[in-house]
């Protein structure tokens, strides 16, 4: 079951970061050559069975008419994101590297449903200002005023953030 979902999680990561980071569409595959395709594309090609309809329901949610964007972070955490624009309130981090940090998925989820339900986030450990020193599957509290690192920026506004350790 734990393999499971570090496949899934890292299947995830390898589709945002090819579909992406590097641009593509199904227009631009069409045109590209098979070796092309075989070196940007080789890992997912290579699956069978659950983990590639797995893949393909992820590409589905990637599409033009999603409600999830492509944000790329590379230059500040060397992440891609995936923000949801309904409320803009809600991310997910995709670290290229998962291999140089413990830090490979990043959620950032709008607290806003926990305090609702009671939960006093500002007595969570305070998010780090620097990369790589969040513990994994700890909850974190940024109140949005400094410049969050994986981002890059100020935010903002608050956030509960968490990260997993997928490698």
């Amino acid at each position: 079951m734990k393999m499971n979902w570090k496949l899934s999680v890292w299947m995830t990561r390898l589709v945002v970061s090819s579909a992406f980071c590097l641009g593509v569409s199904a227009a631009a595959l069409a045109d590209d050559s098979p070796e092309t395709i075989k070196e940007q594309f080789g890992p997912v090609l290579k699956l069978e069975g659950k983990a590639r309809k797995e893949i393909n329901a992820i590409a589905n949610i990637l599409g033009p008419d999603s409600k999830m964007k492509s944000i790329d972070a590379t230059d500040a955490s060397g992440e891609m994101c995936m923000l949801e624009t309904v409320s803009k309130h809600n991310m997910i981090h995709f670290s290229e590297t998962p291999e140089k940090t413990h830090e490979d998925v990043v959620y950032f989820i709008n607290p806003a449903t926990f305090i609702a339900n009671g939960l006093d986030v500002t007595k969570l450990p305070r998010h780090p200002k620097e990369l790589g020193q969040m513990k994994p599957l700890q909850w974190y509290y940024y109140d949005g005023t400094y410049v969050e690192p994986h981002q890059g920026g100020q935010l903002n506004k608050e956030f509960v953030i968490m990260s997993v350790d997928v490698k």
